[in-house]
């Protein structure tokens, strides 16, 4: 294989524990998107038989089928919008499903009676995020037509707009008081609460209520510098979250390159001396953003690498003058860490100007995984 990714077992179990031991409540694993790119079926593998998740999170009905067909014992969360046909197969396959408006509500009843089945939902209360969701009053009526024959509630849940962002929880704080208010109103009976993300499970233990959502730091990652900051600010207690996907390639060609030479399209980078260069066999279709080029380091021997040049669509250059005994074929690190050295999310994050979730998320699905 000319690009695979590595996904560490014992790192995945470690992040999940980590969480486990910080709340003491349920964990909704939030698979959604590829499983943040690692793969999703890959990730079900590892922990299907495993009591450290107690729910899944995803988008659409396609990822519920998919884990529905690795495991049928733990309860999935679609927490995307789905329409009317989607709907109707997330109602007949059990899965449980979010209701983010009275159209959706209104909608979710009446295909569980053409269909003769129980919809088992989540109400999602608009708190802040203005993203799918209903507005606190129209929760509070919706709640006043439980029990119902059609519908059985399974939770309420809620999302924080600016809770990784800052180190100000003020904004949080608000959401949470809205939150607080209406499950005033919840009927008595086994309805999970759940508000709490990555971030606000680290900080704030306030939001825990029934069950935390565990995203990006189940992977390894903090959600952002100032969550880790406040973490440490906060807590005496120091925890390591450990990143469970590597990024490998291999060497395609070596190439001896002459002072002032052109490298890449648009000629955008120029040698200073003579180099050496060797192709790597990644480029944007994979995942591996543009604006990267010229600006990334992979790790060639476990030796960080500059890249020279632009990013093309299925490869990229990367000058090795000063690693030793490069040969064809040879392994590389586009993500991961080596002989002490790392390459992680954050940093291509920061050079690309956006967040880890991307560059994880947009890793290609078709690149091979691998369990080591």
């Amino acid at each position: 294989m000319k690009t695979h990714i590595e996904l560490n077992k014992a790192n995945l179990l470690h992040n999940l524990k980590v969480f486990k031991e910080i709340t003491r409540r349920k964990i909704m694993f939030v698979v959604k998107a590829n499983a943040y790119g690692h793969g999703l079926n890959e990730i079900i593998e590892i922990i299907k038989d495993l009591p450290l998740v107690d729910y899944y999170a995803v988008d659409s009905i396609s990822e519920a089928m998919l884990i529905k067909s690795r495991q049928q014992q733990k309860p999935i969360l679609i927490l995307g919008w789905s329409d009317r046909a989607e709907l109707t197969e997330i109602i007949a396959n059990g899965f449980e499903t979010v209701v983010p408006s009275n159209d959706q509500f209104k909608l979710s009843k009446e295909i569980a009676k053409k269909i003769n089945r129980k919809a088992f939902i989540h109400l999602k209360l608009e708190t802040g995020t203005q993203r799918l969701g209903l507005e606190p009053e129209k929760v509070t009526r919706l709640l006043r037509n439980f029990p119902d024959p059609q519908l059985e509630l399974r939770g309420i849940y809620s999302h924080f707009a600016n809770i990784e962002d800052t180190t100000d929880p003020t904004f949080a704080q608000q959401q949470l008081a809205i939150y607080n208010q209406v499950l005033k109103h919840v009927p008595a009976g086994r309805i999970l609460r759940h508000f709490s993300s990555s971030a606000s499970s680290l900080l704030f233990p306030k939001t825990f209520f029934d069950m935390v959502r565990i995203g990006i730091s189940a992977y390894g990652y903090w959600p952002s510098k100032q969550t880790h900051a406040l973490y440490l600010e906060k807590s005496s207690k120091k925890i390591i979250l450990k990143p469970v996907l590597s990024w490998v390639a291999k060497v395609a060609q070596i190439k001896q390159i002459k002072k002032g030479s052109a490298i890449g399209y648009g000629l955008s980078y120029r040698t200073y001396n003579n180099v050496k260069i060797i192709v790597v066999p990644v480029g944007y279709y994979d995942g591996y953003d543009r604006k990267l080029s010229n600006i990334a380091q992979i790790l060639v021997h476990g030796v960080k690498a500059p890249i020279r040049g632009r990013i093309c669509m299925d490869m990229f250059m990367v000058d090795v003058t000063h690693v030793k005994n490069v040969k064809i074929g040879d392994r590389v690190l586009i993500l991961g860490e080596e002989n002490g050295e790392k390459i992680h999310a954050d940093v291509l994050a920061e050079l690309a100007g956006t967040i880890n979730y991307e560059i994880l998320a947009r890793i290609n699905p078709l690149i091979p995984r691998i369990i080591v």
